[in-house]
């Protein structure tokens, strides 16, 4: 993998306070296997935070889910965002059920909650 594929450390929502404020104060949408958090971001960038909770599964399942979410943040909901001029924090929570998705599945499922969430410049 090139530099230029690596999820890009600008994007990456890594503070526990950014994270935190984004549950508290986030716009949220929830869906039966994923639950999404926005708000504007003090960045002025888009910045992504992948929270993969145990449910009782090993560590094993937990990076394979959470590397799948950040392969379709990266390729297909980063560039978007950036292009529109998005400053929005977002933070995925994975539910129980998401374990149990296959690649094409969670990518639609998350696709589909973004694309319900409105993007806008500083929003």
């Amino acid at each position: 993998m090139s530099a230029g594929e690596r999820f890009p450390r600008a994007a990456r929502l890594r503070s526990e306070r950014d994270i935190r404020a984004t549950f508290r104060e986030g716009r949220r949408r929830s869906g039966p296997d994923l639950e999404l958090f926005a708000r504007v971001s003090a960045a002025g960038r888009p910045r992504v935070a992948i929270v993969v909770p145990k449910h009782g599964r090993t560590i094993v399942q937990r990076n394979r889910l959470r590397r799948r979410l950040r392969e379709i943040l990266r390729r297909e909901w980063l560039p978007e965002a950036a292009r529109e001029g998005a400053s929005v924090d977002l933070v995925v929570r994975a539910r129980p059920t998401a374990y149990d998705l296959d690649f094409g599945a969670l990518r639609s499922g998350l696709l589909e909650a973004l694309g319900e969430m409105t993007w806008s410049r500083g929003s």
